[in-house]
């Protein structure tokens, strides 16, 4: 994947050039691979693909709010919420409690070879829970490169295109006009090596799930400072996935058994628990998202990034306004655009509807 500092959208910008039929090398600012470039001749240069990786993004957080839930999953935290019980959190489609894990498991690799295009790294199965948890990273920029995955065996192959193993300090540098010229030999100057990457697993941590927060009370007196209270650890228990209700407890951890177990602090009785936070993971995709995302993430992009013919159609077609608007073109909460209306018209269709009795 194309890195970026910017943003990082989970609809990834080699998705999107896929979807825009943008060609693979040139996108990624190095000319010269002998790709099909079908009319389309243009390096991308960095910021090119920082204002991409932004709308994508914005247009992404935008979707959420109204949705109720993230397209693709996210690690999250509610912070200071009232605790209730059964309590319903802020963002639906819920995977588990918990907070981002990251294990570094480079050590593991078996076999790589970076003198080929793509280069391969072989890392075994047993490293991860699923093939979902591998996540690479360059060390130095710490920045994500998205690879090809498949199963070889109880490995995994990995390959990643020498047009994503650009070295960031060039990159960060690259513009159209000094586009990075394809070298077969893949000199250590320019192009990322073995070294040069971090491979982790990256799963959900369920040991760090809520904190739930005893404030001191005028009418029954709590051990501890009188403006800080106290504070329990706390596991998540999911009763509805969809709408994200969980039920959070007060429970201890055992590392030793990897299990929760609910515990009984000495309290005064008088009332519940003053607030909680609480870590999870949680998110979804559903049909014609990547429309979605990408129609509403052209109508926030101010310059024209790229002079393809078809993603130049698109572009015009998103960022469109009808000469005469109706009432609801006009309130439209995402913009006037044809892209903000065809992403507002999906949204209806796909928006939570939250209403249920606790």
């Amino acid at each position: 994947m194309a890195r970026t500092e910017t943003a990082q959208p989970y609809l990834s910008l080699d998705r999107y050039r896929r979807l825009m039929n943008i060609p693979f090398c040139l996108f990624n600012g190095v000319d010269g691979s002998g790709e099909a470039v079908s009319g389309c001749d243009h390096c991308w240069s960095q910021w090119e693909r920082e204002m991409v990786a932004q709308a994508l993004y914005d247009a992404e957080e935008t979707l959420a709010r109204h949705l109720g839930f993230y397209l693709g999953s996210r690690f999250l935290t509610d912070t200071d919420r009232s605790w209730t019980s059964p309590m319903e959190l802020n963002w639906g489609y819920i995977i588990g409690g918990g907070i981002e894990g990251l294990t570094d498991v480079s050590a593991d690799v078996s076999a790589s070879d970076f003198t080929t295009d793509p280069a391969t790294i072989t890392i075994p199965q047993a490293s991860f829970s699923s093939q979902d948890e591998i996540y690479i990273v360059e060390t130095s920029s710490g920045l994500q490169v998205i690879p090809n995955i498949t199963t070889v065996g109880a490995n995994y192959l990995i390959e990643i295109d020498q047009c994503l193993l650009i070295e960031w300090d060039n990159l960060e540098d690259q513009t159209e006009a000094t586009c990075i010229e394809y070298d077969a030999l893949f000199p250590a100057a320019t192009w990322i090596k073995l070294a040069d990457l971090t491979i982790y697993r990256r799963y959900l941590d369920d040991t760090d799930q809520a904190t739930i927060t005893y404030g001191p009370s005028c009418n029954c007196w709590i051990a501890g400072s009188a403006c800080a209270g106290l504070e329990y650890d706390g596991c998540v228990y999911v009763i509805d996935e969809q709408i994200s209700k969980v039920r959070v407890s007060i429970s201890t951890y055992d590392e030793d058994t990897g299990t929760w177990t609910c515990t009984y602090p000495t309290l005064c009785g008088c009332y519940s628990g003053d607030k909680v936070k609480v870590n999870y993971r949680a998110g979804t995709t559903v049909p014609g998202w990547e429309r979605a995302v990408m129609s509403l993430a052209h109508t926030y992009m101010v310059l024209e990034p790229c002079g393809c013919a078809m993603f130049d159609l698109v572009l015009k077609r998103d960022r469109g306004v009808p000469t005469v608007l109706t009432a609801e073109r006009i309130n439209c909460p995402l913009g006037q655009m044809d892209g903000a209306w065809w992403a507002w018209q999906w949204l209806q269709t796909h928006a939570h509807r939250r209403a249920f009795m606790l």
